[in-house]
């Protein structure tokens, strides 16, 4: 009897140990393997969530991308491509100013009228040089040179030479202060000089008076 039940409580305390054991390994096992499934399934999940935003973020770019790409060159109006240099705000080139005449280089109508030198005071060169060409018409035509009256003729020569002075220093400042010509001002000089030519060697010959009637 004795040895019945030192045997049964060795059993029972042999056997209660390991049930224990047991059961805390499982529980224990069990935990890492929930913790791994979460965590495997949370990681998926993100990974494709992360991927997604970067796919979308290159869908964006490449969104923008396009755009620009859509986008006409500054400048260029109805989307035609623009001249190159030219930039958006920037005023536009003005018209040239004297056509027929080149605006740069030694040849610079535009440097020659828009110079100091273009003005007497505060008439342009211009209408200076229209009036006197006005007045040469008057008095050279058929009565300027039957006038009877000398004046006429003192007036139309000492005109011509004022105007052949006024034209050397008009040349002058085209050459050494402008340092550019202007076609349309030396058309104008030489028609001075055919102009001074042609009256003082009239009057060279025949004298400061009027044509006779026979002529």
């Amino acid at each position: 009897m004795a040895t019945r039940q030192t045997t049964g409580k060795s059993g029972k305390r042999g056997t209660a140990p390991a049930g224990r054991k047991p059961g805390t390994g499982t529980t224990s096992a069990a935990k890492p393997a929930r913790g791994a499934a979460g965590s495997g399934t949370a990681k998926p999940g993100g990974a494709a969530g992360s991927g997604t935003a970067k796919s979308g973020g290159r869908a964006g770019k490449g969104g923008a991308s396009a755009s620009k790409a859509a986008r006409p060159a500054a400048g260029a109006p109805n989307g035609k491509p623009g001249r190159p240099g030219a930039r958006a705000g920037q005023p536009a080139q003005p018209a040239t100013l004297s056509p027929g005449c080149s605006e740069s280089g030694a040849v610079n109508c535009a440097a020659v009228t828009t110079s100091a030198w273009s003005h007497v005071g505060v008439f342009p060169v211009s209408v200076l040089g229209l009036a006197f060409f006005v007045f040469m018409v008057v008095v050279n035509s058929r009565w300027g040179w039957k006038a009877p009256w000398s004046i006429v003729h003192w007036v139309r020569l000492g005109s011509v030479v004022v105007g052949i002075v006024f034209v050397l220093y008009l040349i002058w400042a085209e050459l050494f202060r402008i340092n550019a010509i202007c076609l349309y001002c030396t058309g104008v000089h030489i028609l001075t000089f055919i102009l001074f030519a042609l009256i003082v060697g009239r009057a060279a010959y025949s004298g400061v008076k009027a044509i006779p009637d026979n002529d």
